[in-house]
């Protein structure tokens, strides 16, 4: 009888649990596609528990995801900073990260690139900004692995006020 009253809640308790849907694209730091005439390979680096992996004539086959280089999801889900929003994201990155801001008015934006001490390394983007949320890609496979300083300055078209804010980026490899 208790075995009757076990199986009839896990049926209802089964009943109204919902599944989880998977889609094509998860959030992932980096992941990429390669091939020769023989094999390819493919990766993902990302938050994934490894359950099982196949090999059979020199291919393997291992369960996860693969994040497609073209979309990026997650990104800009921000918070307010003290004036405006600003992100580097994935932090660390590998090959590529993102750069994205809102700023609550027009101004000229410039973004750049310093090493730990201090140098300019490069500019990353400038524009005039209007409105909105600009994401914008760089490829950080151009720089050594180690600590950067990305620094966003915004000249305000209102009151031409200066503002910067600083995100301290790591490059691995």
């Amino acid at each position: 009888m208790k075995k009757l009253y076990f199986v009839f809640a896990l049926a209802v308790v089964s009943a109204g649990l919902n599944a989880q849907m998977l889609t094509p694209q998860v959030i992932a730091s980096t992941g990429g596609y390669s091939s020769n005439a023989t094999n390819s390979l493919s990766y993902t680096v990302g938050e994934m528990t490894m359950v099982q992996t196949f090999t059979a004539n020199g291919n393997i086959l291992t369960q996860g995801f693969q994040q497609p280089n073209e979309t990026t999801v997650g990104i800009l889900e921000v918070t307010q900073d003290d004036y405006g929003a600003f992100i580097v994201y994935p932090n660390p990155a590998v090959d590529n990260a993102w750069l994205g801001f809102t700023l609550p008015e027009a101004g000229r934006v410039t973004i750049a690139m310093y090493d730990i001490i201090g140098q300019k390394i490069s500019d990353l983007y400038t524009a005039n900004y209007e409105s909105g949320k600009i994401v914008t890609q760089i490829n950080t496979s151009l720089y050594a692995a180690g600590t950067y300083l990305v620094t966003m300055t915004f000249v305000s078209s209102v009151d031409g006020k200066t503002h910067i804010t600083t995100k301290k980026v790591q490059i691995i490899r």
